[in-house]
């Protein structure tokens, strides 16, 4: 039986929140700081990007959905990071392990 639980994330940039999930094909929708997702393995969960908080299912973290949604929350940092220091992302690829790999041009 699974119960309702809140973590404490690093997510906390609406825009890169957004994009995240946006990258990961999962349906949302957005009250005032609060995303609520709406399909995927994250199904049910909200994320509040004021404070960080992920309120889902204790079924996430048996499923490593959390995981996966951090993963695409890293990426959206990392894209604007690099945009800011004047780079630009010329590839992405998805490693065997699931891991996302960006090649970055600076300069």
């Amino acid at each position: 039986m699974s119960h309702r639980i809140t973590t404490q994330t690093n997510i906390t940039n609406k825009k890169l929140a957004l994009q995240a999930v946006k990258t990961a094909g999962w349906r949302y929708t957005e009250s005032g700081g609060t995303l609520r997702i709406q399909s995927g393995p994250m199904n049910g969960a909200s994320v509040n990007t004021t404070t960080g908080e992920v309120t889902g299912d204790t079924d996430y973290h048996r499923s490593n959905a959390l995981q996966s949604l951090n993963k695409f929350y890293s990426e959206a940092l990392v894209r604007a990071e690099t945009a800011m220091q004047g780079g630009q992302i010329l590839e992405r690829t998805v490693a065997k392990n699931q891991d996302i790999v960006l090649i970055a041009q600076y300069g």
